[in-house]
């Protein structure tokens, strides 16, 4: 192995002024620290991280717990996001993953105190409310889609009501008078905030409650959540018969696609059809292609490294502990 010892040799430097350049310090001269990386990169050393950190007050180390977001399509936005940022700013993101038969929050983060994490980032699946102990406050936290239910730290989550807002003003927009949503779990905090941005956009509209239609999708059966949509769907298309349908998610638009073609109708021509996630390739794979609200994973992601960051020297003002960042519209061809 090669050792810093060796480097200083090969450079003509001192051994501390190779530990200064290795460890990015201010105060070498331009023409040592060339010296230096051309012996590093002569020789193939590799800085020692593990006695670097015994060295260190600071580990450059930030912990990222997170329940599915690894593994889903759309959400693992968030940790690239995350992920990216941290490397800009200097900083490796560590992350570990909820097991999801024993979810052990304080057992994440007992570990990242261990490997001296700078702050946690704790990050949901979608957005919900979540319940944390007091251990998350032994360092500074930021939260990823999802609130405290106590509502003592700081979180950045998408902005839903504005999602459901623009999105129906632009049905609306379009000459749709007949609107049908199919909305999500009526508990999750998505779907109120998205049904209350739909609702507010038909009310300054001035549609008749006669044609609108809200209906769920989802229904939860012994804690899981089922999916219903392709029976609420068909229900819907037969009984209130709208021009216009906004669906909860797009995996529920794959769904009413379906049975929209069932009828012999035509997605796009007969009934508008417009979504939420805008997940993985699905919108682009479905035709006519779905036009859908695309939820701002990785900035939010980016955004919780840097409000972090600045929770080291500041905290948050009571007013900003809540950031909502603004969903855009990918327009294709279904509505």
């Amino acid at each position: 192995m090669v050792t810093i010892k060796q480097v200083a040799e090969v450079a003509g430097v001192s051994f501390k002024t190779v530990s200064r350049v290795v460890n990015k310090e201010p105060g070498v001269k331009p023409q040592n620290i060339e010296k230096v990386e051309q012996a590093i990169k002569q020789l193939g050393y590799r800085p020692n991280r593990a006695a670097s950190l015994v060295r260190k007050k600071q580990t450059g180390i930030i912990g990222f717990i997170s329940d599915e977001i690894s593994t889903t399509p759309a959400s693992v936005a968030i940790l690239k996001g995350a992920q990216d940022m941290a490397w800009e700013q200097g900083k490796t993101l560590m992350v570990f993953n909820l097991d999801p038969k024993k979810p052990n929050k304080d057992k994440l983060y007992e570990e990242c105190l261990q490997h001296r994490a700078e702050g946690i980032i704790y990050g949901a699946m979608y957005h919900q409310a979540v319940t944390f102990s007091n251990i998350f406050k032994s360092l500074p936290t930021v939260l990823v889609n999802c609130i405290s239910t106590s509502n003592d730290f700081l979180s950045i989550v998408p902005d839903d009501e504005q999602a459901g807002y623009y999105v129906t003003k632009q049905l609306l927009s379009k000459g749709y008078r007949r609107i049908a949503f199919l909305n999500l779990n009526p508990d999750i905090i998505a779907a109120q905030q998205r049904q209350k941005g739909f609702l507010k956009a038909l009310d300054e509209f001035g549609l008749a409650k006669s044609d609108y239609h809200i209906a769920t999708i989802e229904k939860v059966v012994n804690n899981k959540t089922i999916n219903i949509t392709r029976d609420v769907a068909a229900d819907v298309l037969t009984s209130f018969k709208p021009d216009a349908v906004l669906c909860g998610k797009d995996l529920a638009a794959i769904n009413l696609y379906f049975e929209i073609e069932r009828l012999g109708l035509t997605v796009g021509k007969d009934i508008g059809v417009a979504s939420f996630d805008n997940w993985h390739d699905i919108p682009e794979i479905l035709d006519p292609q779905l036009s859908t609200m695309a939820l701002p994973y990785y900035e939010m992601g980016r955004l919780a490294i840097s409000k972090l960051l600045s929770l080291k020297t500041s905290p948050p003002e009571s007013d900003q502990s809540v950031y909502k960042m603004a969903c855009l519209l990918c327009d294709r061809q279904s509505f």
